[in-house]
């Protein structure tokens, strides 16, 4: 019995050995990155720019009711205009909804969809009209919104990344008049929920797996 006393008047007084409390289990979470190449071309061109977003894993992005995996916001550079963007062969198709700015060409919102595995791509070929050469001019591509926070980003630093234009020293040439291609593709709406009338975006969301 005095054993006993003595043990629980030394634990009393902090001076027993250590217990190391039970730690909960760190989950795997999905790390968004944002996906961007630049714009080159002449003045007046118009060129396919790839841009989206890639889970970088390990975890697979889970889904919210309503909001699925997340979207993006896809800001063009000064000086150019998205005339339209291209789904990929066999690519499901996601809408991107037009942002009006106060000044320069209108930004777009995307949503990256439902199911969003490790190591996947959702990219959309934009198309991309160089109207004027802007000194220094940059996009951007910025993830938006994801899983809510649950298991953080473990590198938000990537959830960004730079549109840049290179102008090459060549003749202006005529902007594209061909057809960017509209047929199974969704319109982009504006946010006032009204079609972009004169030439309307039609837009695709690419999914594939990085190998």
């Amino acid at each position: 019995m005095r054993r006993l006393a003595a043990a629980a008047a030394v634990a009393a007084a902090g001076l027993g050995p250590a217990v190391a409390p039970a730690c909960a289990e760190e989950r795997p979470s999905a790390d968004y990155q944002a996906v961007a190449h630049p714009v080159v071309g002449r003045v007046g061109q118009t060129v396919e720019v790839e841009l989206g977003v890639r889970n970088g894993g390990p975890a697979p992005a889970p889904a919210q009711a309503g909001h699925g995996a997340g979207t993006y916001e896809v800001i063009p550079p000064a000086g150019t205009t998205i005339t339209a963007a291209r789904p990929p062969r066999g690519g499901s198709r996601q809408p991107c909804v037009a942002k009006a700015a106060p000044a320069g060409p209108a930004a777009y919102v995307c949503a990256i969809g439902e199911d969003f595995p490790a190591g996947d791509l959702r990219t959309l070929s934009f198309q991309v009209r160089i109207d004027r050469k802007v000194a220094g001019a940059e996009g951007r591509v910025q993830v938006l919104d994801h899983d809510g926070g649950a298991v953080p980003d473990p590198d938000p630093a990537n959830d960004s990344a730079p549109v840049r234009v290179e102008i090459l020293d060549r003749d202006p040439a005529p902007a594209s008049t061909e057809d960017p291609g509209t047929d199974g593709t969704l319109l982009i709406a504006t946010t006032s929920g009204t079609a972009l009338s004169a030439g309307a975006i039609a837009v695709g969301v690419s999914r594939r797996r990085q190998r």
